[in-house]
């Protein structure tokens, strides 16, 4: 980014403390266009570090990443605020009883900004899907398959049907989710096909090769850094968790947008 977009971006933020409408982001319109191209075709994911996201307070810093995240797609609807405020650390999922597992979102891209950080922290491990698919393929051609076959699951209170990894029209996608798979088959709706025999232990595999330590990428964020990441491509491991309503200020903060992108790589019922 140069002087000319850092300027662009901190007179946002100096305008949103004030409570002014924040102004487009005409000079940072082409690198949020090259960082759309990166989350749906690239290496789907983007670090955009130094940026002054942390000097001007939580409400100017929301409201301008809502502003900038206008140029990659549409927030989705939810609730409230659609920015989550998250603080750390977490237990890690599966930490308890086998391998940290990661897990994707029902959404196109994720905007995850850094306010404030400890030195200590737990980094933030991202993996590639593209990368474990190709592991498993290399290992078992067999659990492979069953991994690209749909699987009910518990998905907003309701039953779908959906695979690990799909192809559609050339473009790879990947939905991992475990705990949802398990809790519909804990308890299976009426005519519902029961889970494959091969299911389970294709799931063991793949949770086995996302906790090996060579395909993981860890990063420390530090206040002001933006991470931007496409959950059909990359898979993160929780490590943050959202804050209650009343929270006081803590050690870290973050603030988590998701985001529907024009060309969506989301993969519908029954695999599609």
């Amino acid at each position: 980014m140069g002087t000319e977009e850092a300027a662009e971006l901190e007179a946002a933020l100096t305008a949103a403390q004030a409570a002014a409408p924040v102004p487009p982001l005409a000079r940072l319109a082409p690198i949020l266009v090259d960082v759309a191209a990166r989350l749906d075709t690239g290496r789907g994911f983007c670090l955009l570090r130094g940026l002054p996201f942390d000097r001007h307070g939580a409400a100017a810093a929301e409201a301008t990443l809502l502003e900038l995240c206008t140029h990659l797609g549409k927030r989705l609807s939810a609730e409230g605020s659609p920015v989550a405020r998250l603080i750390g650390p977490v237990p890690e999922a599966g930490a308890a009883s086998g391998p940290p597992r990661f897990h994707s979102e029902a959404c196109d891209a994720i905007a995850l900004l850094c306010l404030a950080n400890t030195p200590d922290a737990a980094p933030h491990v991202l993996i590639s899907a593209g990368a474990v698919h190709n592991e498993i393929m290399r290992r078992d051609r067999a659990a492979l398959a069953e991994l690209y076959e749909p699987a009910p699951l518990i998905e907003e209170g309701a039953v779908v049907e959906r695979a690990v990894f799909t192809m559609t029209e050339g473009a790879f996608a990947a939905r991992y989710t475990r705990y949802a798979v398990e809790e519909a088959a804990a308890a299976p709706q009426p005519g519902a096909a029961p889970l494959s025999a091969g299911l389970r232990p294709a799931f063991d595999l793949l949770d086995a090769v996302c906790a090996e330590a060579p395909l993981m990428l860890k990063l420390e964020p530090r206040p002001g850094d933006l991470l931007l990441f496409n959950p059909h491509l990359i898979w993160k491991r929780r490590t943050l968790t959202e804050a209650a309503a009343g929270d006081p200020e803590a050690p870290q903060e973050f603030r988590r947008l998701r985001i529907t992108m024009e060309h969506s790589r989301r993969t519908g019922a029954a695999g599609a």
